[in-house]
């Protein structure tokens, strides 16, 4: 009777815990019609959760210096977090549910994603907050490393029922074109243009005076009936800016932001990373006074060649002149992002049976960062001062004198 009750309790419980929402799993190889591609199903690796932080104590926190570091994606001890490639073909559109993020025109692998393809993901289904690297009102007014732009969003759905949540997201992941004013030749060749009035759809379509206008927009009244609704009476109706999204190809590096600090209580020289951000090329035109500088538009991957969204499509990067800065594309809280990619898994080139999730690498510090900033008196990165195999010497001498610090505890 005591075991009965206890194998009772136990599939109650079980049926409550996969009864609720579960985090999207990374590893899966079960496909329909009852295939295993492999020999066990991989999916039923335990759902984890992250490891909490060692608490600190204020009064065992007696030194700590910030640094920021780049994990950049040609170091071999990095691919992990930059493999597999994803991709996007061209007919892909911004998911308007979220069962429509997955949809088959954004190829990603199946057992393995990127640490991008992740970020993104999530970034939609509204498990992420982002922040923006600089005021959208002021692009020069950088938020200085502190979180100070969140992309303020009030619900996990957000991405699918605000549109401006939606623009918002959609402006740091992707390459943005501008948009098009929706325009159709008449009988002599002539370029027209459609414009909204105060009537209603019905009776503007009723009013043209153009016969053929008139049926050029009954033949496609949905398409014209959206650029209709976004418009404001006295405007041309125009076509949406065009949207290339990032895929992980075009993710050159993460910028991580930690802290490195010495805990008295347990007498250890501890790194915590708290944020993180990816990196990617953008395009802009050298000017001619600081006051007049513009982040360019980004330059994302499509059909593997570097493109930018224009006027209406996407041209290749060739295409344009200008010089190219590789930055920020936002900021991530990192102990937000652990609760993530606790259950998404890298590969391991020993064995593909041996599981370690993003988490871990991060954890155990299994990739190779190289310091370009640490808090100082002057607030500035090594290359502002230091250039090449220099700026490198500064990077290793900032480390050593960290580690030297560490040194001299245990001695004196």
């Amino acid at each position: 009777m005591k075991t009965l009750l206890i194998v009772s309790l136990s599939l109650f419980l079980s049926n409550v815990y996969f009864a609720q929402d579960v985090p999207p799993r990374g590893p899966y190889n079960t496909l329909d019609g009852g295939i295993i591609d492999g020999v066990v199903i991989k999916d039923e690796v335990p759902i984890r959760s992250a490891v909490s932080y060692e608490h600190v104590r204020s009064a065992d926190y007696v030194w700590s210096k910030r640094v920021f570091s780049r994990i950049d994606a040609r170091e071999k001890l990095n691919h992990e977090i930059f493999f597999p490639f994803d991709s996007y073909f061209a007919l892909y559109e911004a998911p308007k549910t979220p069962e429509d993020i997955d949809n088959p025109y954004w190829n990603k692998h199946q057992e393995r994603w990127s640490l991008w393809t992740i970020i993104r993901r999530h970034l939609l289904l509204g498990d992420l907050n982002a922040f923006r690297i600089s005021d959208p009102d002021y692009i020069l007014r950088e938020d200085g490393y502190q979180f100070k732009y969140p992309i303020v969003k009030n619900s996990t759905d957000e991405y699918f029922i605000n549109d401006d949540y939606k623009k918002r997201i959609d402006r740091i992941t992707a390459s943005a074109g501008s948009a098009q004013p929706y325009g159709y030749s008449d009988y002599d060749g002539n370029e027209m243009t459609l414009r909204k009035t105060n009537l209603s759809y019905t009776d503007w379509i009723d009013s043209l005076e153009n016969e053929y206008s008139t049926q050029l927009i009954r033949d496609n009244i949905d398409e014209i009936k959206k650029y209709w609704d976004e418009a404001t009476p006295g405007n041309v109706l125009e076509k949406p800016a065009p949207m290339v999204y990032q895929s992980s190809q075009g993710i050159v590096a993460y910028n991580i932001k930690e802290d490195w600090f010495f805990d008295k209580e347990r007498s250890t020289l501890d790194k915590r990373i708290i944020a993180i951000a990816p990196v990617s090329k953008f395009k802009y035109a050298k000017p001619d006074t600081p006051d007049q500088y513009q982040q360019g538009p980004m330059i994302v991957y499509l059909n593997g060649q570097e493109v930018i969204a224009s006027a209406g499509d996407a041209r290749g990067y060739e295409e344009f002149k200008g010089l190219t800065e590789e930055k920020e594309m936002f900021w991530l809280y990192f102990p937000e992002l652990r609760n993530v990619i606790v259950n998404y898994y890298t590969y391991n080139n020993t064995s593909d049976a041996q599981w370690m999730s993003f988490d871990d690498l991060f954890w155990k510090r299994k990739f190779n960062a190289q310091i370009y900033r640490s808090s100082d008196k002057f607030d500035r990165e090594i290359e502002d001062y230091r250039f090449g195999v220099d700026a490198l010497r500064e990077a290793e001498k900032i480390k050593g004198e960290i580690r030297m610090w560490e040194h001299d505890v245990w001695n004196y």
